[in-house]
Formats: C-alpha cells, sequence, structure tokens
C-alpha cells in the first residue's frame, strides 16, 4: 500500500526543535513567558495589530472576543453556518443567540447579503469565518456592520498569513481570533491567537483570559469569574518558530494547491475552489466539489481514498443543522458543500507525487 497520505501535518526543522529546547531549559523562574511575550509582540508586529493576546487555542481566542465586547443573553450574533462548531460555540459561551446565514459557493465564506437580510434590533455583532483560505468580503461586511452599529469578529483561525486587499485577515475588523492547531498552516500542537487594536477590548479580553486577577489589590484576588486562557511557554516556543517561517509554509502550501489544480483541472466531475493570487490566500486547504452527476457518492469517494491510505475529508455540517441550534434561513450553499464538499490532503511532508497519486485515484473512482 501507498504512504499515509495525512490530511494535514507540518513542517517541522531544526529551528523549532531549538526554540522548543531553549524554552524547556530557560523558560523558567522569572523568564517563565519570556516566549509568550515574544510570541505576542511578533505577531502583532507581523499583522499590523497593536495588542495581541496568546491564548491556549483559538476557541479561547473567539471567547474572549465575545466576552471583550459585551455580548450577553438576548443578544443576537449573526454567524456563518460553515465553519467548524467552535465559531458557535464562542457566541453560546455568553449566552447570546447564533443567528446562522448562508455562505457564498465560490468562497464558503459568509455571504454579506445574507447578513443585510438578517439584523434585527437584537443584532450586536457579526462573527465571519475567513473559510479553507479564503478570505471573506470584507468591504461589503464593514460596511453593513457600520450601516447598523456592529461589531465585527474575525474567526481567522484557518488563515494565518492569508490577506484581504493587502490586509491580514483577523485585523480589519473589531476582533481577529487565530488558530495553531496541528492542521493550520502555522502549529503548535494547540494555541491561538487574540488580535485588536481597541486598547479597551484588549484588556477586557486579558482580563478575563487570567482569571480576573486584579494585581492592584493582591495576585490573587480575582474580581469576576474569570478563566485560565494563556498558553504554555513552550508552546508558544514552537509557535514563534512556525510564525517567523511562515512566508516559507505559504510557499510550500502554494506548491501543493498548485498540483492539485495541475492534475484535476480536467476533471468533470470534481470542482476545485479557485484562488486568485491577488487574494493573497494562505493556501493551507485545498477545497472542492463533487458534482450531482458524479457516479459516485461524496461518502463513497472518500470511504473508497481511505482504504487506499488517502485521508481527506467531507466538509463541514451545517452548524444551523445540529441539536443545540435552530435554523431561521436557508442555507442551501452551506448544505451543499456539507453534502458534497471534498478537503484534500494538504500535509506539508507531500510531494508533487503524492498530490499526482492522490488525483490519480480520485479519477479513477469519479471518472475522468
Amino acid at each position: 500500500m501507498y504512504k499515509k497520505i495525512a490530511l494535514a501535518g507540518p513542517d517541522i526543522t531544526q529551528k523549532e526543535i531549538d526554540y522548543v529546547i531553549d524554552a524547556v531549559k530557560n523558560g523558567w523562574y522569572e523568564t517563565y513567558d519570556m516566549h509568550i511575550k515574544k510570541l505576542e509582540k511578533t505577531f502583532a508586529d507581523y499583522v499590523g495589530a497593536k495588542y495581541a493576546i496568546a491564548t491556549y487555542c483559538g476557541t479561547h481566542a473567539l471567547h474572549l472576543a465575545a466576552i471583550a465586547l459585551g455580548l450577553k443573553p438576548g443578544d443576537e450574533v449573526i454567524v456563518t453556518d460553515q465553519s467548524y462548531i467552535a465559531t458557535a460555540q464562542a457566541v453560546s459561551y455568553v449566552g447570546a443567540e447564533c443567528v446562522f446565514v448562508d455562505i457564498d459557493p465560490d468562497t464558503l465564506c459568509i455571504d454579506p447579503a445574507c447578513i443585510e437580510a438578517a439584523v434585527t434590533e437584537k443584532t450586536k455583532a457579526i462573527m465571519l469565518v475567513h473559510f479553507a483560505s479564503m478570505a471573506a468580503d470584507m468591504d461589503a461586511v464593514m460596511e453593513i456592520a457600520r450601516k447598523h452599529g456592529l461589531r465585527v469578529i474575525e474567526d481567522a483561525c484557518q488563515m494565518v498569513g492569508g490577506k484581504y486587499k493587502g490586509r491580514f485577515a483577523g485585523t480589519i475588523g473589531d476582533i481577529g481570533a487565530y488558530s495553531f492547531q496541528g492542521s493550520k498552516i502555522a502549529v503548535g500542537g494547540e494555541g491561538g491567537m487574540f488580535v485588536t487594536n481597541d486598547k479597551a477590548l484588549y484588556e477586557r479580553a486579558l482580563h478575563y483570559g487570567t482569571f480576573c486577577r486584579n494585581d492592584k489589590i493582591s495576585f490573587l484576588w480575582s474580581d469576576d469569574v474569570g478563566y485560565n486562557y494563556r498558553i504554555a511557554n513552550v508552546t508558544a516556543a514552537l509557535i514563534l518558530a512556525q510564525v517567523e517561517r511562515i512566508d516559507e509554509l505559504i510557499a510550500k502550501k502554494k506548491k501543493i494547491y498548485d498540483w492539485y489544480h495541475e492534475f484535476l483541472q480536467d476533471c468533470p466531475y470534481m470542482k476545485l475552489l479557485h484562488m486568485e493570487e491577488a487574494w493573497e490566500s494562505n493556501y493551507c486547504y485545498v477545497v472542492g466539489y463533487l458534482s450531482e452527476e458524479c457516479s459516485i457518492s461524496r461518502d463513497a469517494l472518500l470511504e473508497s481514498l481511505l482504504a487506499k491510505n488517502i485521508h481527506a475529508r467531507p466538509g463541514y455540517p451545517s452548524m444551523s443543522a445540529m441539536p443545540n441550534y435552530q435554523r431561521r434561513f436557508p442555507v442551501p450553499c452551506s448544505e451543499r458543500y456539507w453534502k458534497q464538499g471534498v478537503v484534500f490532503p494538504t500535509a506539508l511532508n507531500l510531494t508533487k507525487e503524492d498530490i499526482e497519486y492522490v488525483c490519480t485515484e480520485v479519477k479513477l473512482l469519479i471518472g475522468e
């Protein structure tokens, strides 16, 4: 059998090893957070944000965003229907209601026209996702937000290093959140980042992410129910090395993206999402739709690929279909991606020959 073709995986060099060893040897006592502080400054400088907080995971960064904006029970937040469930649950953690809206089928990101139709007097914020290496239409989103006085949270967990019209995804709205979980482009096993240009939002998020400690009274004093969301120093060291190599990692992902498009360009039953270079994607994911006219189902395709040691995955389920949530608006594009979407393997250890093998097997299963 051909070697395992992993869905995702990192590129680790001696730099990462050296940084982690340094954190293990020297990141204690008075220097217990030196790699955390360096990561926060490095990341903030890289994306052009004034403030950054490194968190244990991207979900925690999203939760702190909801807390910082003061979202609460009775508030409505317009949320893209297509994402991993962490996006919606970050809103649920503070008791606000998710109002799910559909996506643009060509980008898989939130459809601005659907946002406009979902605004009510209870709407307080928009939670969008820069999805699968595609940036959401931030000009349209921000225009709607200004029109209705809404706050904007950018879930950029999948888009570290990606941009929208020259600006880094995650820095255009009020708050951005990023992830360094193992399937992302820069990894730490886990890890997240909260960024903002608003000092008050930063200070509120920092307060609630560190048990609501009030050091002016005592370093043991807490003045509200807070959370222990700080990242570990050793994890921060690994992520720091990856962030310092982000342009190199994007270039590697771009090669994988190009190989898929080369080998599947003439396949009539598989439509890959196309990213114009001007969009400045991070190319972390290669995503496509299986045609309804194909003789094999999407799930059967994935099962057959897995039998050949090719680890692809389906599109995310529509979040509005899940038991804890309700659907207020139709989401046909989200449901189409759920039922026909395919996420191809893009682990950073894959070669051109590996991608050709994947594409050859796909074409054999679904037809040329």
